[in-house]
């Protein structure tokens, strides 16, 4: 059976696994490609706030599989498939064989987790991480037979990930005081060589550091981008994890449909907690609940919350939802069928339909390749995934002198006669005055279209 859930996870991951590659992904993409690993590792990573396991990775399997979508979304494939391979096992270690099966078919289909399945960054990676971190716990407060070196490399593994999955740790360190102070020395001795193993990146995390708390300063709204303390995160966490990355423009209806679903998820939850009767099982309340808490409380200081930053907790949310149905007697297939068709719907209704897919830069790049105009970016120079697309093919630069635009003057010189497209990705962020609209209209060009691409935004076309 858990050979057809993965089958399913499988080909529910493949489904659209070409769209276009947005900023991020484009940004590490070109990175692999035009830096050394040493340079990657020692240079590029300082202004990326990750640490490197995802860009080593992701260098190597290029250098053999190319730069393609489909390429480098295969590896967070196979991540989001040992997800759920690992999903299954901590479920039926903690209860039972069947808990799991469910667990496994419900984070198989779950929107969210396919989301970044396909995804060419690091959450996926981290996800794995952790479930795999958690199930040595597991294996060592249950008495199994475990090897000091699995649980180092499992702690390396988790560090090589993403920061944020870091908090699982401090979730672990209260479980064991509360539940089984007997195996703290082991774990702590299996932590402290995995944090003395991954001394050496600790400069370039201070580097790193450095670089976010500036980009902080200077740019006030990125960090709300990125991630800064706002007090709808946890609840909207809560929302993503059952319904993924799909939304409604008209928010009444949105409500109207989100109420009873979330509701129902609410209410299997709480049922899933409340069955939880030996020590083992609190170790999913702690896993779902601290990193949260913790990653909200850093956020005040630094921006790092976003939903999707704590995917690595889904499992858990996941295996308490499996919990709660299979607390019923009479009414098992009747919450599991609900469940599952929600589900899938959400999940089909990202796969199938691109208004609710990544930023679509390919098909923005295929418009603009047989005009014969400027195409201008609200920044200091091309953007990425434009440049990933565009091949060097398009005449295109950045309108900015300086990031962000403060006065008029840090505008470039635009005293073109041809046509120009200006690209408004951004724009919020770099070009808040709109400065450089307002220098074309000076200049006398006058804007006679607008074009709008998913995700990309607008992009206005101007004639002189």
């Amino acid at each position: 059976m858990i050979w057809l859930i993965l089958l399913l996870g499988f080909i529910l991951r493949l489904i659209s696994l070409n769209q276009s590659l947005w900023l991020d992904e484009a940004i590490n993409t070109l990175a692999v490609k035009n830096y050394s690993l040493v340079d990657l590792v020692t240079q590029y990573a300082r202004a990326d706030f990750h640490p490197p396991g995802w860009f080593i990775l992701l260098w190597f399997w290029t250098k053999r599989f190319g730069y393609s979508e489909i390429a480098v979304r295969i590896p967070p494939v196979i991540f989001g498939l040992l997800t759920i391979w690992t999903t299954y096992l901590i479920g039926k270690k903690l209860v039972s064989k069947r808990v799991g099966m469910v667990a496994a078919l419900l984070i198989s289909i779950n929107p969210l987790h396919i989301y970044y399945s396909q995804e060419a960054r690091m959450y996926a990676l981290a996800t794995l991480a952790v479930t795999v971190n958690i199930l040595l716990l597991l294996k060592l407060v249950k008495g199994e037979k475990l090897n000091l070196i699995f649980l180092i490399l499992g702690n390396i593994f988790v560090l090589l990930s993403d920061y944020i999955a870091y908090f699982i740790f401090p979730a672990q360190l209260v479980f064991l005081l509360f539940y089984k102070k007997e195996f703290l020395k082991k774990w702590f001795i299996a932590l402290f060589w995995a944090f003395l193993l991954g001394v050496w990146w600790l400069p370039t995390f201070l580097g790193q550091l450095d670089v976010g708390s500036s980009a902080s300063a200077n740019l006030p709204t990125w960090k709300f981008v990125v991630g800064a303390f706002d007090f709808k995160t946890l609840p909207l966490t809560f929302v993503k994890f059952i319904i993924g990355r799909i939304s409604l423009v008209d928010k009444t209806l949105y409500a109207v449909i989100l109420i009873p679903v979330c509701s129902l998820f609410a209410f299997l939850l709480y049922r899933g907690v409340k069955s939880i009767n030996d020590f083992p099982k609190k170790l999913l309340i702690i896993w779902l609940i601290i990193p949260p808490l913790l990653a909200t409380a850093i956020s005040f200081a630094l921006p790092v919350y976003n939903y999707f930053r704590v995917l690595f907790v889904l499992p858990a949310f996941i295996i308490l939802v499996s919990l709660g149905i299979l607390s019923f007697r009479k009414w098992q297939k009747l919450f599991l069928i609900s469940i599952v068709l929600i589900e899938l719907f959400c999940s089909m209704v990202y796969l199938t339909n691109p208004s609710y897919q990544r930023e679509d830069w390919k098909e923005m790049v295929n418009f603009l390749r047989d005009k014969q105009a400027l195409v201008l970016f609200e920044s200091s120079g091309t953007l990425p995934p434009f440049d990933y697309y565009a091949k060097g093919e398009l005449n295109a630069k950045g309108a900015l002198k300086d990031f962000p635009a403060k006065s008029p003057d840090e505008v470039i010189d635009l005293d073109n006669s041809g046509d120009v497209y200006l690209v408004n990705y951004l724009v919020e962020i770099s070009d808040q005055n709109r400065l450089v609209a307002k220098k074309l209209t000076e200049l006398g060009y006058k804007q006679v279209d607008i074009k709008n691409f998913t995700g990309v935004g607008f992009v206005y076309h101007y004639v002189k």
